[in-house]
């Protein structure tokens, strides 16, 4: 049973355990209409963590398809960006304490830690309540902790400064202190300290916490603080196995481990192939649905933490995470706002060149299926395209349905791309401008799971698309209609398949695709990397590139030497292992202006908000540039290849988001300081 269907299942129970006692039902009993009225028993206080997961899961998936689920995880820094040059992440100028991007994750945030503390506390003060077990108690507490110190970890991490509180707020408040990002770190490594002593060491629900997970942050917290010995040994419990069977997957498992070829013919042999089940949705090789999709598989071990939702084929709404609930319950877009919009007939169009021909702007072969090929839920293509007759496009206008890209839709919207990976991401290795990619044989950066040459309906590559577009538009150089420029190709962007799949559950049930692989908040992949930080932070070089290795070795990578291993090197390799998946601003956050992150200092020593910090310099390094817009021009450079480029706006006093303007107001008792900068 996942966490979020706990609601109706406990309430049935309740219900049927009462009928059975005909005494106990008919005691006169009476409970106020508040918290310590309501939690009066094992199930409730499960019922009060079930609160706590499902705000978790809506601020992984509930504005997906806009760019707030993703503010945690580093839009706009140095792995990926938002596609317009003027929003907040990619035109940093324009973000303020009054943007209600800077107030989204505190308002839910301080809402989390509330729900929390409110479970803690009434755990503490009912003790007339019975437990199951003689640890239960403490478990449910366990997971209440945890939650207050993830809700408190994100705050530190994104606004540096904490309201902290560590009991349940039942009137209003005017006057909280705030904590700085370093008191609030020694809050949190208490709690998750705690949670970890005594969660179980496996769920008591899908989706719910263990000691691994609790382990895994208070790593990364230690390291934080600059305790680099604790923080190897909170890694090492989950590695070694003391805290739970969690491993790295090495070999194929899931739904798709009877394929050894993928859709294109690349090979999925482990170990390398377990890479790609990790991503893999709940269809089959042979197009029927298991019940759920690789990352909650028995056999995944190297799944700690899942973000829980899941798509209701009764009813067709997505239960748990509410993916997109500004507007109703919607089908979670994740592979919708990373999936490339072109070759694709919505965006694509047509043209009208000097002679009145009508043809598609990138040509009828990169959008068309071949003549006689019938495709379901394929569009009929503009009837004034001649070479078009005869054809099925790809691209569904009337439905919002592409049938070759393997693009979800939620619930009939056809969400457009919303993130575009960075060019240091998206070059192959050994590009003459740089790639964070280091052998071209990482299967990472392979084709199988970056397809940045996709195939077009008509079956030729985009690449000798792109070809014939330039000659087409050489053979009419007096006519501008058949210019491509830049700004047609800016959503031409690689594929990205652990966001991604090329087989869709509940097809025949459901006209619009699915993409139901839920979200890893935590895989062990990340815990060797923070064992990797917490080695290189004591001089254990060779411990560190030990750690990178078990990583690189199942990608069929090579080895990293013990003397290239540096702080540069481990985040690049988190980009290489984690891409869209780890909380990234939390990680470039710790390691800037924090003197107790002696490894960064010591190579970057400048760390302030007016000058420079690490986040500053990787985003500027590495971050995507728009040219500019009005009255805000970017910082030009020319590249290896003699292109005039930008880089991206983001400024030093940018590591940290605004305060949001509502909460200085509103703690009217007790000056707030803003962060500097804003």
């Amino acid at each position: 049973m996942k966490i979020y269907k706990i609601f109706a299942a406990l309430a049935a129970c309740v219900a049927l355990l009462t009928a059975c006692n005909d005494e106990e039902f008919l005691e006169e009993k009476s409970y106020k209409n508040d918290s310590a009225g309501f939690y009066q028993s094992e199930r409730a206080m499960e019922i009060g963590l079930a609160s706590c997961y499902a705000e978790v899961q809506y601020m992984i998936y509930g504005c997906m398809r806009t760019t707030h689920s993703f503010m945690l995880l580093g839009v706009g820094l140095d792995s990926f960006s938002e596609t317009s040059a003027t929003d907040h992440m990619s035109n940093w100028a324009s973000l303020t304490d009054q943007s209600g991007f800077a107030r989204h994750w505190p308002d839910y945030m301080y809402k989390l830690a509330n729900r929390a503390n409110t479970v803690v506390d009434m755990i503490d003060q009912n003790e007339g309540v019975s437990y199951s077990t003689t640890t239960k108690k403490n478990e449910l507490r366990a997971e209440a902790i945890f939650m207050r110190a993830w809700a408190y970890r994100v705050l530190a991490g994104m606004y540096g400064g904490v309201m902290y509180a560590e009991h349940m707020t039942t009137e209003a408040r005017y006057d909280y202190e705030l904590l700085t990002r370093q008191e609030a770190w020694e809050k949190i490594a208490e709690d998750f300290k705690w949670a970890e002593e005594n969660l179980p060491t496996k769920p008591r629900l899908m989706g719910t916490l263990t000691k691994a997970a609790a382990a895994h942050y208070l790593a990364e917290t230690y390291l934080a603080l600059g305790k680099f010995k604790e923080a190897e040994d909170a890694a090492s419990r989950v590695i070694s196995g003391q805290d739970g069977d969690y491993a790295l997957m090495t070999t194929r498992f899931g739904n798709r481990a009877d394929q050894a070829v993928d859709r294109y013919g690349n090979s999925l042999a482990a170990p390398q192939g377990a890479y790609w089940d990790l991503f893999r949705s709940s269809a089959k090789t042979d197009g029927s649905n298991a019940k759920d999709g690789n990352s909650n598989d028995a056999a995944n071990k190297e799944a700690i933490w899942v973000c829980q939702s899941d798509f209701s084929t009764s009813d067709m709404w997505t239960l748990g995470g509410s993916g997109d609930s500004w507007w109703r319950t919607h089908t979670a877009p994740i592979e919708a706002v990373w999936a490339p919009w072109v070759p694709m007939g919505g965006k694509n169009g047509t043209r009208k060149d000097k002679d009145g021909n009508v043809f598609y702007i990138f040509s009828t072969d990169a959008v068309c299926f071949p003549a006689g090929v019938d495709v379901p839920n394929a569009g009929d293509p503009n009837k004034d395209v001649k070479d078009a007759v005869g054809r099925k496009l790809m691209y569904n206008l009337s439905t919002g349905i592409d049938s070759l890209a393997c693009r979800s839709q939620g619930n009939g919207a056809a969400y457009g791309l919303t993130l575009i990976a960075n060019e240091y991401v998206t070059r192959p290795a050994g590009d003459v401008n740089g790639s964070v990619w280091d052998d071209p044989n990482d299967f990472r950066g392979s084709e199988v799971m970056i397809q940045r040459d996709p195939y077009t309906p008509s079956g030729k590559k985009w690449s000798q698309i792109k070809a014939e577009l330039k000659e087409r538009e050489l053979a009419h150089p007096d006519d501008n209609a058949y210019v491509i420029t830049a700004s047609d190709t800016m959503n031409i962007t690689p594929r990205f398949w652990k966001f991604s799949d090329d087989k869709h559950p509940f097809r025949n049930v459901y006209a619009y695709n699915i993409y139901d692989c839920d979200f890893y908040m935590i895989r062990i992949a990340e815990t060797y990397l923070l064992r990797a930080e917490a080695r290189l932070a004591q001089n254990n070089a060779a411990g560190a590139a030990a750690d990178i290795n078990v990583l690189r070795d199942r990608a069929g990578a090579k080895k990293v030497d013990a003397g290239d291993v540096d702080i540069d090197y481990i985040m690049d390799e988190r980009i290489r292992e984690l891409f869209g998946e780890e909380q990234r601003w939390i990680t470039l956050n710790r390691l800037s202006c924090n003197p107790n992150a002696t490894y960064v200092t010591s190579k970057y020593p400048t760390q302030n908000t007016t000058t420079s910090n690490y986040m500053y310099e990787r985003v500027h390094k590495y971050g995507f540039g728009y040219e500019g817009v009005a009255n805000n021009p970017r910082e030009s450079y020319v590249d290896n290849l003699g292109k005039t480029r930008h880089y991206s706006n983001f400024k030093p006093h940018n590591y940290v988001f605004p305060i949001p303007a509502q909460i200085i107001d509103s703690n009217k008792d007790k000056q707030i300081p803003q962060n500097d900068g804003y």
